[in-house]
């Protein structure tokens, strides 16, 4: 996966080097990057991804618990098997005989919300406000509300039904998920307070610690934002976050937080060869030549065709202006038949990509 100084060095490139390349090229640049967008949208690196968050956070089941004991319902067992279409069958079956009718709207609510027709579980969530006086009942209600609005993109709306929630009862998933719209909004100082109490709460997972690190980050400050994602990578075995904040230390200049995040994701199993090209590569941009190498070597020794760490290593003696080594890495490259227009360009040209 390309970090964002490799993308921006790349696009630079191909603006100065365009009236070179050939139609094909050009077509399959297009196709890479578009690739690697969607690889970055993956990790939590752009923007739109945030959206994908919100919705993938969103459609967790709600922890429908209440004080009082639930009745003992078909219909609410199908639920909670994730049947949601029978279930919505039996429950529509059992509302006219329920002594808690307002409960059963709860659970049609999110039923329907599941089955991704939210006009019909905006329905029944309005129906529990305007019947229950169950606090938890109104709170899972507006939950309800919130996560309809969210996926229909009103993301004013949403806050407003998830506000409207946390007046009622401390939920967690409703402190994330009011963090991850303003962050939508771009506004992170208004979404840190609610990224903190789901941490402060001790029911924070990787993700939260993340985001609330990003929050402290994009607010510039930095000392916080680095204190919270250390404390993360300490407490979570998590692959997606230790990859995350292994590309945004690398972006941010801090390539010994992104080689300590690399070594955590060797220590969990994390796929060696990814390993492998994140530490040699940034201990490339750290100038450390011998352990860069020495890394790349064991790359290619177990791997003589990963693409994506030839390039890198290609990059690094263009930029080290090591021409010998990047002539014997093109003899090798050649020997066992891999190709790629980059590593043509580099290997042809004097000037480097990453100044």
């Amino acid at each position: 996966m390309l970090s964002l100084q490799k993308w921006k060095a790349i696009s630079k490139w191909l603006l100065e080097n365009k009236e070179e390349l050939t139609e094909k090229e050009k077509q399959y640049w297009i196709e890479q990057l578009t690739f690697q967008n969607e690889k970055l949208l993956e990790t939590w690196s752009e923007q739109l991804e945030l959206i994908d968050e919100l919705k993938e956070k969103l459609l967790k089941s709600a922890p429908l618990t209440f004080n009082e004991d639930k009745e003992d319902l078909q219909g609410v067992s199908y639920f909670e098997l994730g049947l949601y279409e029978k279930a919505i069958q039996v429950l529509m079956e059992e509302l006219d005989h329920s002594n808690q009718q307002s409960r059963v709207f709860l659970y049609l609510g999110f039923a329907y919300l599941y089955l991704n027709d939210d006009d019909k579980g905006k329905e029944h969530f309005l129906n529990v406000i305007y019947r229950t006086n169950d606090k938890l009942e109104k709170h899972f209600g507006f939950l309800g509300l919130g996560m309809a609005a969210a996926r229909g993109d009103d993301v004013q709306q949403a806050i407003s039904y998830f506000e409207d929630a946390e007046k009622l009862h401390f939920n967690p998933d409703v402190m994330y998920n009011l963090g991850i719209c303003y962050l939508i909004l771009n506004m992170p100082v208004d979404a840190r307070p609610y990224f903190e109490k789901v941490v402060k709460s001790g029911e924070g997972d990787a993700e939260a610690y993340y985001w609330l690190g990003k929050c402290y980050m994009d607010s510039d400050n930095k000392t916080l934002a680095m204190e919270i994602w250390y404390e993360a990578v300490h407490q979570f075995d998590s692959e997606d976050l230790l990859l995350s904040l292994a590309i945004e230390f690398e972006e941010k200049g801090q390539f010994s937080c992104s080689l300590f995040c690399y070594e955590r994701l060797r220590d969990i199993g994390s796929d060696e060869k990814n390993v492998l090209h994140g530490l040699s590569w940034n201990y490339g941009l750290m100038d450390d030549r011998i352990k860069a190498k020495e890394g790349f070597n064991e790359l290619f020794s177990n791997y003589p065709k990963h693409i994506n760490g030839w390039i890198s290593y290609i990059w690094l003696l263009n930029k080290w202006g090591e021409h010998e080594e990047m002539k014997k890495a093109k003899e090798t490259i050649d020997m066992i038949g891999i190709s790629h227009p980059l590593i043509t360009k580099l290997t042809e040209s004097n000037h480097t990509m990453l100044d």
